[in-house]
């Protein structure tokens, strides 16, 4: 994903005149259960829901552009094909309790 967008990134910059570090990403990766389906009353959309989905989407709100931050859980499932960084705890908005997140890579332009 990294890889991919910072290609692209590449084109947007140009295109609308940006400083190159305009455009970043950071991805928040967790593991676990979560409800799949379609939601919404007026308007129904695919979509996951629950807990896991909050907690990676707190985990992205903190990653710095370029960086992937895994919970616990995620980095567990990957076994020893991943190399990891050290974990952190991280106070997360809307989580009671800090979530420890390790720093699965970095995409260097």
């Amino acid at each position: 994903m990294q890889r991919r967008w910072h290609l692209r990134r590449k084109e947007l910059v140009n295109h609308f005149e940006l400083a190159k570090n305009d455009l970043c990403i950071g991805i928040g990766i967790s593991s676990g259960n979560v409800s799949f389906g379609e939601f919404g009353q007026s308007h129904r959309d695919l979509t996951a829901i629950g807990g896991v989905v909050n907690t990676a989407d707190r985990a992205q709100s903190v990653a710095v552009a370029g960086q992937i931050l895994v919970t616990r859980a995620a980095r567990d499932r990957c076994g020893p094909d991943i190399t990891f960084g050290e974990g952190k705890l991280f106070e997360l908005k809307g989580l009671v309790e800090p979530v420890e997140l390790c720093n699965a890579a970095e995409y260097q332009a």
